[in-house]
């Protein structure tokens, strides 16, 4: 399988490099950025389907609606068995997916630990003494 990492500009770009830095090199991700030229991302994007779509695809976009997020969608909706589409790109969901990659053939399970570690990384600081808990630095 293989995760693609989509967004408006260099997130996807950003985001990927985060996580070589974090968690090592991984030939099974791939980063495609939507520049200016939107007929340009979407023959890369539609390039990455056709010479993976037989592996699994986990497309990771950065905003629901948006073109990325769109032209992923529409992969979907004529290939619902080899394509997710998930989108609120964060590292965490990244990190989690790539490292959980080689340990599963199971796009749907892989979709939902991008959901899951999104969501889990989702907080708001508070003062210690107002949440009760020990941080440990």
């Amino acid at each position: 399988m293989k995760i693609v990492v989509t967004s408006h500009g260099s997130l996807c770009e950003g985001i990927l490099e985060s996580y070589h830095m974090l968690a090592g090199q991984n030939v099974d991700l791939i980063s495609i950025k939507l520049g200016n030229d939107d007929s340009e991302y979407k023959k890369e994007i539609n390039d990455i389907y056709e010479k993976y779509k037989e592996q699994g695809i986990l497309f990771l976009c950065d905003i629901v609606s948006g073109t990325p997020y769109n032209e992923c969608y529409k992969l979907f909706l004529n290939d619902n068995v080899n394509i997710r589409v998930v989108s609120g790109l964060n590292l965490a969901m990244l990190l989690e997916t790539g490292l959980a990659l080689p340990l599963t053939n199971d796009l749907d399970a892989l979709a939902g630990d991008a959901i899951y570690a999104a969501k889990q990384s989702i907080t708001l600081a508070k003062d210690i003494e107002e949440s009760n808990e020990e941080i440990d630095f």
